[in-house]
């Protein structure tokens, strides 16, 4: 809470227009919390970076997760990219309610779609996944 919170705050002095930080806002809330929800540990490194350069924002959330979350992180980001935003999270909410209860995996395909945004991962050889957020501001 404290971390929502403190990225709300952040996003609305930053960026100043509602929509704008709400949209970063959105994007920091799920790449951290995907983060720390998939991190190999619960004291596992994870690091926040974010730039614009020109008319763009970069967001980028690094951690070391397990490799199965790893796998689901690259294949989730593969499905995602087969389609447009908007169908690629119609797909998804879909997905979500035909599955178990709880593993809707709906918070890539939601900030993909909501703050417009593309998504990129790089996994490196030593186990750190970046995931990477890109939009116009």
């Amino acid at each position: 809470d404290g971390i929502r919170e403190f990225g709300a705050f952040f996003c609305e002095t930053t960026f100043q227009r509602g929509v704008l930080a709400d949209r970063v806002r959105l994007v920091i809330h799920e790449l951290l919390e995907n983060a720390v929800k998939y991190s190999e540990s619960e004291w596992s490194e994870i690091e926040f970076s974010m730039q614009t350069v020109g008319e763009t924002f970069e967001i980028a959330v690094s951690n070391y997760p397990s490799e199965e979350a790893a796998e689901q992180l690259v294949a989730e980001l593969e499905l995602l990219q087969d389609l447009e935003a908007e169908a690629s999270y119609r797909n998804a909410l879909a997905r979500a309610a035909a599955g178990p209860p709880g593993e809707s995996k709906l918070g890539l395909a939601r900030v993909r779609y909501e703050s417009q945004v593309e998504l990129s991962v790089l996994r490196l050889d030593d186990g750190l996944i970046r995931v990477t957020a890109r939009g116009n501001l």
